[in-house]
């Protein structure tokens, strides 16, 4: 999957401090999952780290 400039950033930022939650946030994502309130807390907390 290729990503666009801004989701590259965003990863790069998370993965700089989480590492693991930007890998669990990505594969949540990408694999189509269902979206758990766990797999929600952690988008959440990607989304605040990134902010």
């Amino acid at each position: 999957m290729s990503l666009s400039t801004e989701t590259k950033r965003f990863f790069e930022k998370v993965a700089s401090k989480n590492f693991r939650l930007a890998c669990n946030v990505y594969h949540a994502l990408v694999s189509g999952q269902d979206i758990t309130p766990e797999v929600r807390g952690q988008i959440r907390e990607a989304l605040r780290i990134a902010g």
